[in-house]
């Protein structure tokens, strides 16, 4: 048998966002060659952190941290635009042989992910600097090949695409989760994810080669055809399905197969982790349905329960685990497992209601959540430090705007209106009521009433408690019981005297000077200062939580259902 394609000029203009996505990652290899390194702070001898790293950094950024930057966001603009062009213009075909798709609904994917790179990478300079991380290059790249390979998967028309573009993505994000070499919990992070993915990776393989077997198609067109000529149901494809929901199921963290995520959330660099739980949801979530509800539509019956239990296992346990945390990035870590549960929802309900929901909730759930995690990245200290609930207590009294903005977002997850979250929430709920699954509703709804206590407690944290110190006294090696006077802060201290009594203590003595004290009271006292790159994405990921719940859902649901009935025609 002969096989004959010839790539025409249609097809590389279907994929365009893709091109300039991928010039944009060479260019900016190109530049980082041209451009200075700045000078990287040298570590003890002990491997320990210099003290000098603990300190708050300038509110500007050297120049060096800005062009690989500028020049990445100029890229994601270039390759947003390209698709707004394709909305218009384009035939809106499958390309490359019916590899990939130019759909509407491809191209919404398209604008979710490049709008979590966009806000990923305006994290990231600040971050950068504050840490001192010279190999900006390397970073930015990746950080553009992982959304690259996100939209390839989220655009995927074929099992063999699919497979190309979250071994790209995944490759990518091994290295960033593991970006900060001298943080252990970074390279924990970026071997975790790599091993577990390998595993789920090795899983969807296994799957696809058995649904071939079954069907002797990849193509999902393919494979719907003929399981509407043969609807009955063979071991081979029984066991393929199987396989599937296990790989699938590992990428969006779904239960139980979600252990890797708290973990991986927690010692990646926060832009990192803010990228990865917005980008790699979605392209997971939206192959996830493009497989199950188009491929697998003609045998709905089989595989519909399995994924029905794993939503409601997801979004219970995501809520309960979270519940227990007293960490704010891992607690976010469990409420995006939750939201992963109700994404599953709309994999449930299928069809046009279904999939549309699913992009809708993924657009929302870009501005909440990059801006939670925008916050987190300003509060996280060079060790991995600064975002237990205890160490953000008190935050209004010495970062109103950050305690303000975080408060804000956290509203917003939790699902009250006029926020994107209550807009997201109601329109995912509302395909699970008119596709047929009440159920899903009531669980739905109640979990989301559960979730709002552990959302809310990070708020009473910041608002409703003084921050506690160790006494400066007992940084420098004094007696517990030596308490100086100065300015009085909570009872609630974590290092009580004995007999369960609390100690009030002075987070400053007003003898000491700012000079002489310990690199740890430097840490209590200064104030996270915040590039004005991060500020922009934290107002940027603001404004778009009130919009999307307000005045774009009106506009923007119409365009989801759109996209939706091409996917699956």
């Amino acid at each position: 048998m002969s096989f004959t394609f010839i790539v025409s000029a249609a097809d590389w203009g279907r994929i365009i966002p893709l091109i300039v996505l991928a010039g944009t990652a060479l260019l900016v290899l190109l530049a980082d060659l041209l451009l200075t390194r700045p000078a990287q702070k040298q570590q003890s001898k002990s491997g320990a952190l210099p003290v000098d790293s603990m300190e708050a950094p300038s509110n500007a950024l050297p120049f060096s941290f800005l062009p690989l930057p500028v020049l990445s966001l100029l890229g994601i603009l270039g390759a947003f635009a390209a698709t707004i062009v394709l909305f218009f213009v384009g035939d809106h075909q499958t390309a490359f042989n019916s590899m990939i798709g130019s759909d509407e609904g491809t191209l919404y994917a398209y604008i979710i992910i490049l709008s979590a790179g966009f806000l990923g990478v305006l994290l990231s300079p600040g971050y950068l600097s504050r840490l001192n991380i010279p190999h900006q290059g390397e970073y930015y790249a990746l950080m553009l090949l992982a959304a690259l390979g996100m939209m390839i998967m989220a655009a995927a028309t074929s099992f063999l695409t699919i497979f190309l573009g979250i071994e790209m993505l995944s490759l990518a994000l091994y290295i960033l989760c593991g970006f900060v070499a001298r943080r252990i919990t970074s390279q924990e992070a970026g071997m975790k994810y790599f091993l577990l993915s390998s595993f789920a990776s090795a899983f969807l393989l296994y799957g696809i080669a058995m649904t071939y077997g079954a069907t002797g198609n990849t193509s999902f067109a393919g494979i719907r055809n003929y399981l509407s000529a043969h609807p009955s149901n063979t071991t081979l494809l029984l066991i393929g399905m199987g396989l599937l929901i296990v790989g699938f199921a590992f990428k969006v963290s779904a239960v139980p197969f979600q252990a890797w995520t708290p973990d991986v959330y927690d010692g990646a660099p926060a832009p990192v982790t803010a990228f990865m739980s917005v980008g790699t949801k979605a392209a997971a979530l939206i192959a996830f349905a493009r497989v199950f509800d188009v491929a697998l539509s003609p045998v709905k019956t089989t595989w519909e329960p399995v994924i029905w239990a794993i939503a409601i296992l997801t979004i219970v346990g995501g809520n309960v685990l979270a519940l227990a945390q007293n960490n704010v990035k891992r607690l976010l870590a469990y409420s995006s497992i939750a939201h992963a549960g109700y994404l599953l929802i709309g994999v449930v309900v299928g069809g046009t209601i279904g999939l549309s929901a699913i992009l809708f909730y993924l657009l929302c759930y870009t501005f909440l959540n990059l801006g939670a995690f925008g916050v987190v990245s300003v509060l996280e200290k060079p060790d991995n430090s600064g975002n237990a609930l205890s160490e953000i207590r008190g935050l209004w009294y010495r970062q109103p705007v950050l305690a303000g903005l975080l408060a804000l977002f956290m509203i917003a997850l939790a699902g009250f209106p006029p926020m994107a979250g209550f807009a997201a929430k109601y329109y995912i709920f509302y395909a699970a009521l008119v596709g047929g699954h009440p159920e899903l509703l009531i669980i739905g709804v109640v979990a989301s009433v559960l979730g709002m206590y552990y959302y809310l407690r990070v708020i009473a944290s910041m608002f409703m408690e003084r921050e506690t110190a160790p006494t400066p006294g007992q940084a420098q090696g004094q007696a517990p019981g030596a308490v100086p006077t100065g300015r009085r802060v909570s009872s609630r201290l974590s290092n009580a005297a004995p007999g369960g009594a609390a100690t009030a203590v002075a987070v400053k003595p007003a003898s000491t000077s700012r000079a002489k004290s310990s690199p740890l009271v430097k840490t209590i006292e200064s104030k996270p200062v915040v590039a004005w790159t991060t500020w922009l994405e934290l107002y940027i990921a603001l404004a778009g939580t009130f919009l999307m719940g307000t005045i774009l859902p009106f506009w923007l649901v119409t365009v989801a259902q759109q996209g939706a009935q091409m996917m699956l025609h």
